[in-house]
């Protein structure tokens, strides 16, 4: 393809997501942040419309440490101690991390029941 060509290429502005027979989403990606170094924590939307916003925290190399949820509880499995230039980034973008930035993910050894009268 020569330049020419590739310059007059149209941009992809937005991806719609089927979540139903007759439901649609707007498929929202990432917004990158600065922690430690830069693009070093992605902000994700909740995926179709489920969960809370997230952030993934990345490690120099590109490997993901760990999950945070909006009100600080890990998410993914993620178990994690966050930088204090992670945790501070996310704290000033809302993200409830607790003192220490201890991230945790919890598995309850039997599940909660609803009991209805």
């Amino acid at each position: 393809m020569r330049f020419n060509e590739f310059a007059s290429l149209e941009v992809l502005k937005g991806v719609i997501v089927q979540t139903g027979a007759t439901s649609f989403e707007r498929l929202d990606e990432g917004k990158w942040i600065k922690g430690r170094f830069d693009r070093s924590i992605r902000i994700d939307q909740p995926t179709h419309g489920v969960g809370q916003v997230h952030a993934h925290v990345y490690g120099r190399k590109g490997d993901e440490l760990g999950v945070v949820n909006f009100d600080g509880s890990g998410s993914h499995g993620s178990k994690v101690r966050l930088s204090d230039e992670d945790a501070e980034a996310l704290r000033g973008r809302g993200f409830a991390i607790k003192a220490g930035n201890i991230v945790e993910w919890l598995v309850l050894a039997e599940q909660p029941r609803l009991l209805l009268e």
